[in-house]
């Protein structure tokens, strides 16, 4: 079976990028052809391998230029590069001639393109972030006025959505919210990347807590900072270890030092180890304000330790049993997250008994168990059961 990914890019050592990393390796391993085709790419290398097999082509249509021209010029040059990615589009798939066509939520501008291309392919959408924040009423919502023509461009976008064979989602909750614009929603999660065989005693001596992701205002890392520093005094041999890399950078430096925290909060480049750094930590802070679903929880509870994460929409509460292998808070109650972590750190029994919790619920997203979901989900797809 041929399968095409469509992404912006595969630049960003991110989870999305690496999810998809590990989806189509593990298909080409087991006799899938895959092709991958990016528009964003540039002259950057892949965030993560791919195997030789894997068919990639790049179609030069970076649409996030435009921005820094005048209205009027960025209105004729989009019209240029969307005519680029349309005969690129097409000339990857007359080459491939995939079977099924998988495109992201992230491409939202070119779904149309993406409906209209010249294919026998089955079209599929996968949603990595929660469905509200898709819309632009979302990203206009302090806006009034702008909010009304979002709402216009959103009617649009989700009329086409409804013309997809088949969206894919992470969780429940987001699927009722696909619900309501496509007829044939199935929840799959993501898979994790690795489950170790062995695992290192957490036995808190390390004192660290570690986080994962984009420094930007989905993650939460502002909120996290302010949560930390509420029980910095009563656990003082304690930091947190945040990987990332991301635009608000500059300002949690800058909370870091507001707080005086340097040294107890440390913000450190994404790292192709992360396995090894979860096995440093004694549990694992997630802050983001909301979610498609947060693969690093699983990540982290493969490796033995629990999580304490928002309550927020959606994700965390899939993965976490409150109390059993972790710790949920009110979502945005940075008070409510800084005790749930202040009872981590001070509880050494009980986390220790979370973790081991943690570790077997992460037999759930095992890749056999999740890529099997996408099996039947293909051959339902291209056998019109679906």
């Amino acid at each position: 079976m041929r399968i095409m990914y469509i992404l912006r890019s595969f630049a960003v050592k991110a989870g999305t990028e690496r999810v998809i990393s590990d989806k189509m390796n593990y298909l080409s391993d087991r006799g899938y052809d895959i092709s991958m085709v990016t528009y964003e790419q540039g002259s950057h290398p892949h965030a993560f391998p791919l195997n030789h097999s894997i068919h990639y082509h790049h179609i030069n249509a970076p649409f996030f230029t435009l921005s820094k021209y005048p209205l009027w010029k960025r209105v004729l040059k989009m019209r240029g590069m969307r005519r680029r990615f349309r005969e690129g589009f097409q000339q990857a798939i007359d080459k491939e001639q995939p079977d099924v066509i998988i495109a992201t939520t992230y491409s939202m501008k070119l779904l149309d393109i993406v409906l209209k291309a010249k294919t026998g392919a089955c079209r599929l959408l996968e949603s990595h972030v929660a469905c509200f924040t898709i819309r632009k009423t979302y990203d206009y919502r302090h806006h009034p006025l702008m909010r009304r023509v979002a709402a216009l461009y959103d009617k649009v976008a989700f009329m086409r959505i409804k013309k997809f064979d088949c969206v894919v989602t992470l969780t429940e909750g987001d699927a009722h919210d696909w619900g309501l614009h496509s007829k044939n929603v199935v929840v799959i999660p993501n898979p994790v990347t690795a489950y170790p065989e062995t695992v290192l005693p957490h036995d808190g001596s390390g004192r660290r807590i570690i986080c994962v992701g984009r420094l930007n205002e989905q993650k939460g890392f502002d909120m996290l900072i302010e949560a930390f520093s509420l029980i910095s005094e009563k656990c003082r041999d304690w930091h947190v270890v945040i990987f990332g890399t991301g635009e608000d950078e500059h300002m949690l430096r800058g909370k870091i030092h507001q707080h005086q925290l340097e040294g107890r909060i440390n913000i450190q480049r994404p790292t192709d180890l992360i396995y090894d750094e979860y096995m440093k930590s004694e549990f694992y802070v997630l802050s983001s304000r909301y979610e498609g679903y947060p693969l690093v929880l699983n990540e982290a509870m493969s490796c033995g330790i629990p999580c304490v994460a928002f309550r927020c929409n959606y994700g965390p509460a899939d993965a976490i049993s409150h109390g059993v292998n972790g710790l949920l808070a009110e979502n945005g109650n940075i008070e409510d997250l800084s005790q749930k972590m202040l009872w981590m750190i001070e509880h050494p029994t009980e986390r220790l008994a979370m973790g081991r919790e943690a570790r077997e619920a992460a037999r759930r997203y095992l890749p056999s168990v999740i890529m099997e979901r996408w099996n039947q989900l293909f051959r339902k797809l291209t056998q019109g059961e679906a």
